[in-house]
């Protein structure tokens, strides 16, 4: 098992029943249903091309990401940290951590533009302090489902001159399954 530490914040693959059923509920508590791929899907890593990372305090799990390993960057498509637990400093110590895993290949993410919400505008402020860039306001994430709607979203990304049509093309096509016209 691959252990990537800083303090006492480490993430590592999850593998065993315990850790993938206390990653499932903070995920599922996290994240509304349009912006969930199936529980199923993440847990078979989506035949094998997405890494589902256990998030730990002191060797106990308290969030989770999930990534896809592109050429051009690390994209994260799903980070959270145990409501409970947030303030704390443990996910801008588990991005440090990815951040270094993954160097000098950058990292890529989706987020809820901040007019939507106090939080999501205090989620971008995060990742900025951080030394991500906002590189495409107007991004749209595919639906996971044929029932589910697209979701308006901004890209941000550790090295502001990715180019925005090139990862949204790639994330279509790879992590979402659409193949644009």
């Amino acid at each position: 098992m691959t252990i990537f530490e800083e303090d006492k914040i480490s993430i590592s693959p999850i593998e065993s029943e315990s850790e993938l059923a206390a990653a499932k509920e903070i995920y599922l508590e996290a994240f509304p249903p349009a912006e969930q791929r199936s529980w199923d899907m993440i847990e078979a890593r989506c035949g094998g091309k997405l890494t589902l990372w256990g998030i730990y305090l002191n060797g106990q799990i308290v969030g989770m990401m999930t990534t896809w390993q592109f050429p051009e960057f690390m994209y994260v498509e799903h980070f959270v940290i145990d409501a409970r637990l947030r303030g704390r400093r443990i996910g801008s110590s588990a991005i440090r951590i990815l951040e270094r895993h993954c160097a000098p290949m950058p990292i890529l993410l989706e987020v809820e533009p901040e007019h939507l919400s106090a939080q999501a505008q205090s989620r971008i402020q995060f990742y900025q302090r951080l030394g991500f860039h906002v590189i495409d306001r107007s991004y749209v994430q595919p639906p996971y489902d044929s029932y589910l709607p697209p979701v308006h979203l901004w890209l941000m990304a550790t090295d502001a001159t990715i180019s925005p049509d090139k990862a949204s093309t790639l994330l279509h096509r790879v992590v979402y399954g659409v193949m644009e016209e």
